[in-house]
């Protein structure tokens, strides 16, 4: 008869300073009294944390990584425009020296239109981004993905959508979302 190899101890038990083996174990095995590394963990600050699932699923909770406060705002233009200069049609007003990611929004009108989305930074106004609603596409919604910005530190601070009509005139209609980022 073969002897048995013998187990390396290679965990110790922080209680009693006893050496403990590793147990061998497959997915789905049961963990109870087994000594194993069947947790996966990830860093948290200074620390190791277990990866947290969701107790229905058993899907992998994860952080989108933007911690901060969510500013919203909606508007509607109801006779609609077709100036040369673009109405507002909601406005968020913003914080001094803030940085601003996860920009939404929705924007509708029944006919052809120009919608724009601008940081206004005191005096100064940058175009963030611009939608054209029309035939086919009345209502349009979606985030401006891989967009952050600061936001001055005097003057007037504010994201907002303008807007206009390109022939006929219809209701003008807009929400904002961004998040403030703490």
């Amino acid at each position: 008869m073969a002897d048995p190899r013998t187990s390396f101890m290679v965990l110790e038990d922080s209680t009693s300073a006893a050496g403990l083996p590793l147990h061998k174990v497959l997915e789905g095995d049961a963990l109870a009294a087994k000594n194993a590394l069947a947790a996966l963990v990830a860093k948290s600050g200074t620390n190791l944390a277990y990866l947290k699932l969701n107790a229905t699923t058993g899907a992998l909770l994860v952080d989108t990584g933007a911690v901060g406060t969510c500013k919203k705002a909606k508007g509607e233009l109801a006779a609609g425009s077709a100036a040369l200069a673009l109405v507002t049609g909601a406005t968020i007003s913003l914080t001094a020296s803030k940085v601003y990611e996860e920009i939404g929004f929705i924007v509708a009108s029944r006919r052809d239109s120009l919608f724009q989305i601008i940081q206004v930074n005191d005096v100064t106004e940058n175009i963030l981004g611009e939608i054209i609603v029309g035939s086919g596409a009345y209502t349009v919604s979606d985030q401006l993905h891989c967009l952050s910005f600061t936001a001055g530190a005097t003057g007037t601070q504010e994201l907002k959508i303008v807007a206009k009509n390109f022939e006929a005139l219809s209701s003008l209609r807009a929400s904002l979302t961004v998040m403030e980022i703490t």
